[in-house]
């Protein structure tokens, strides 16, 4: 039976328009409850879309953190054994808490994305106002995101409706949820472009940028990584090149994270509980094991990484040798990632002056010395990608498509013997889904 009632003793709107789950401890009345259709009223629309990004920020926030402690960006540092499975590259544990902890919430967040675009769809096509539009655009770029980043990190995914279970799509079969994110981020564009928004349009657009050069990234890692790892997209080229003609030049898009909606939990993790921290690739610690410098050099110039001391300052909140806390940014596309894109087409189309143009785009972003085959360029788009999309969830796929290892992956991990396995769906969801648990699906 669907629970239709959405109970207010919930601290934020956010969670009263998501918790269609809750049961009813006491039956009592309470009149500050909110039934289903409450939310579905147009008044509501904005409140449903903004709950939304909350739900979607919170759930990208957990579930980065157990894909990035698996590969080389992080690693363990505390006191909690399932953190050390991950590093030890164990990605494919359902039981394992901290991949089992973030599913819900992916869940929820994906659920909701839909339900709101549902919801301001109905509300469209009874009042097409302007605000109404916008929030229609709002929520797609929403569940876009949302759908980009289970279909970069999850290895299979079902996609229920509240209590009625959904069948599990396959490992197969993920390239649709990506598929399902470039669709969403064009109609984000299209509904902005129609309001006048173009400055939303872009950011959509960049955001479809990545999602079409991570689907060219599945298919090089899918069933097995093979080939030199390199990709090629031409629309995520033309969507970058459209980005970069209108965007400042070390422009970024992020979820951010407040007191007033919810923490970043990854960087909870980090910053104040200290379970995780930076790999001793990136960044050297002190015996606190607090940052106190970079150990990751420029290839050319020997400096520390202009581009790691970039992200670790707004991953801490200032500078990197700060202890940093629960509220920083995460980014999801940037004018750097954008070059990233076009760099990686030249290389792949083999033309060396514009792999070397766009490299130098964002080398000459940090004063770096301009790339002239100092070293391959293979190892040139590598360094660069490591360090300018670090802490933005693209790490692993990157590491299995180019055939880069963690020396702590253990031999059994499957990391290490099944390279491009991602992060299953859980225990928590193989228990309750009846088309996983065993129980089958009748009444």
């Amino acid at each position: 039976m669907k629970n239709r009632y959405l109970k207010a003793c919930l601290a934020t709107p956010l969670l009263a328009v998501f918790a269609l789950g809750c049961g009813d401890l006491l039956d009592v009345n309470n009149p500050n409850d909110l039934v289903e259709e409450d939310v579905r009223q147009e008044a509501a629309a904005s409140a449903v879309v903004n709950g939304t990004l909350t739900l979607v920020a919170s759930s990208v926030s957990q579930s980065w953190q157990p894909y990035l402690v698996a590969s080389d960006e992080m690693r363990w540092i505390g006191s909690r054994d399932a953190w050390l499975s991950l590093d030890l590259g164990f990605v494919d544990d359902p039981l394992n808490e901290f991949i089992d902890g973030p599913f819900p919430a992916m869940g929820q967040a994906r659920w909701m994305s839909d339900e709101a675009i549902e919801i301001l769809q109905e509300h469209h096509g009874n009042n097409p106002s302007n605000s109404i539009k916008t929030d229609l655009a709002r929520a797609y770029m929403y569940s876009g995101i949302i759908y980009m980043v289970i279909g970069e990190i999850q290895e299979d995914f079902a996609f229920s409706d509240k209590t009625e279970s959904g069948p599990p799509i396959g490992p197969g079969n993920m390239s649709s949820v990506l598929d399902g994110a470039i669709d969403r981020f064009s109609s984000a564009m299209s509904g902005f472009s129609e309001v006048g928004d173009m400055d939303m349009a872009m950011r959509a657009r960049a955001l479809r940028a990545r999602a079409r050069q991570s689907r060219a990234i599945w298919d090089a890692i899918n069933p097995s990584p093979s080939g030199s790892g390199l990709v090629s997209s031409a629309d995520a080229g033309a969507d970058a090149a459209a980005v970069l003609a209108s965007v400042p030049a070390d422009w970024t898009h992020n979820l951010t994270f407040s007191a007033a909606s919810r923490s970043n939990s990854m960087a909870a993790w980090v910053n104040d509980r200290k379970e995780n921290q930076i790999d001793l690739t990136i960044a050297t610690v002190d015996d606190q094991n607090d940052i106190n410098g970079i150990a990751l050099k420029d290839p050319i110039d020997g400096v520390d990484d202009p581009a790691v001391i970039k992200w670790l300052n707004q991953w801490k909140g200032g500078s990197y040798l700060d202890k940093g806390g629960e509220y920083p940014p995460l980014t999801l596309t940037s004018a750097r990632m954008m070059h990233l894109i076009l760099a990686e087409n030249a290389l792949a189309g083999g033309d060396s002056n514009g792999f070397a143009m766009h490299i130098n785009h964002i080398r000459g972003l940090d004063g770096l010395t301009p790339y002239s085959g100092q070293i391959s360029e293979m190892e040139m788009l590598q360094h660069s990608r490591r360090g300018n999309v670090m802490l933005q969830g693209l790490r692993l796929a990157d590491m299995y498509r180019w055939g880069i290892t963690d020396p702590k992956w253990q031999g059994a991990s499957a990391a290490l013997s099944q390279p491009g396995t991602m992060l299953p769906i859980s225990i928590i969801e193989l228990r309750a889904n009846c088309h996983l648990n065993g129980l089958g699906c009748g009444g």
